[in-house]
C-alpha cells in the first residue's frame, strides 16, 4: 500500500513540475502580468528585472551596472511568438494571439514574451518552437541582409550599426540597442530629430524576408520603413513583417 501511494505521489510531483506556462495559467503568481500564461519563477525574475529596471530609470545604477545585471542573470523580456510547447521553458510569458493565421488547429501560435541576453543565431536554433521577427536592411554594397528584431514594433533609429527601440516596462521606458549580431545594450531614451516615414519594399527585400520566414501564412504581409541613421546621416529602408496587430 506505502508503494501504491508513494508512485501516486510521485506521479502528482512529476506532473507539477511538467506543468506548461498555459496550465499555470489558471494560476495568479506574483510578478506575471495580468491575463499571460506564466509560471510562478517567471513571475519572481520579471519582478527582479523590473526592480533593476526601474532603479536605472531613477539614477540609482548605472547603465553599465544594469547590462551586467541582464547578462548575468536571466536576461530582458523581448517579444516573439511561441507554440505550446515553448511554454514549458524557463522564463516565458505568453497569451493568445489575436492573428486569425496563428490560430488553426494544424499552426497555433502564441504572441510571448521571452527573456533573452541576446539574439545569437546559434543559441536560437536551439529553440525550435520560439520565434522572432525579421528585419531587412541593405548593406554598404545595397545587398540585403535580415536581423532578429521583436515582434511588432520598429526602431526609432540606426546608430554605430545597431537598431535603437524604445522600450516599455510597467511604465519605465528605456531604450534597447541590438547589432547585428544579435546582441543588446539598455540605454536610456534618446530621440531623433529624423522619425521614420513609410518607404517602398525592394524585390529582394521581399525575397529574403520570405526565405526566412516561419512559414508561407506566418504573415499577412509585409511593409517598409526609412529609417534614420544618426551615425551615416542618412536613411536606411528597412522590411518589416505584418502579422495582425
Amino acid at each position: 500500500m506505502k508503494f501504491y501511494f508513494f508512485i501516486i505521489i510521485f506521479s502528482v510531483i512529476c506532473m507539477a513540475h511538467n506543468l506548461s506556462a498555459l496550465e499555470y495559467s489558471k494560476f495568479e503568481f506574483e510578478g506575471c502580468p495580468e491575463n499571460a500564461f506564466c509560471k510562478k519563477e517567471t513571475g519572481v525574475n520579471r519582478k527582479k528585472w523590473i526592480v533593476q529596471l526601474r532603479n536605472f530609470s531613477a539614477g540609482k545604477i548605472s547603465e553599465q551596472k544594469l547590462n551586467a545585471f541582464v547578462q548575468s542573470e536571466f536576461g530582458l523580456p523581448v517579444s516573439g511568438w511561441g507554440q505550446e510547447e515553448a511554454s514549458l521553458r524557463p522564463n516565458i510569458l505568453m497569451w493568445d494571439s489575436p492573428c486569425k493565421q496563428h490560430r488553426t488547429s494544424t499552426n497555433k501560435y502564441y504572441i510571448a514574451e521571452i527573456f533573452r541576453k541576446n539574439f545569437s543565431l546559434n543559441e536560437l536554433k536551439e529553440l525550435p518552437n520560439i520565434f522572432f521577427s525579421r528585419a531587412v536592411l541593405n548593406d554598404n554594397q545595397n545587398l540585403p541582409y535580415s536581423m532578429i528584431v521583436p515582434r511588432g514594433d520598429a526602431p526609432l533609429f540606426v546608430k554605430d550599426g545597431s537598431l535603437y527601440y524604445l522600450r516599455e516596462e510597467e511604465g519605465i521606458f528605456y531604450g534597447l540597442l541590438i547589432d547585428r549580431d544579435g546582441r543588446f545594450r539598455v540605454t536610456k531614451n534618446e530621440t531623433s530629430t529624423e522619425p521614420p516615414k513609410e518607404s517602398v519594399c525592394t524585390k529582394d527585400q521581399i525575397a529574403l524576408f520570405n526565405r526566412e520566414s516561419p512559414g508561407p501564412n506566418f504573415y499577412q504581409g509585409t511593409y517598409c520603413k526609412d529609417i534614420w541613421d544618426k551615425t551615416t546621416r542618412s536613411y536606411k529602408t528597412m522590411l518589416l513583417g505584418w502579422s495582425c496587430n
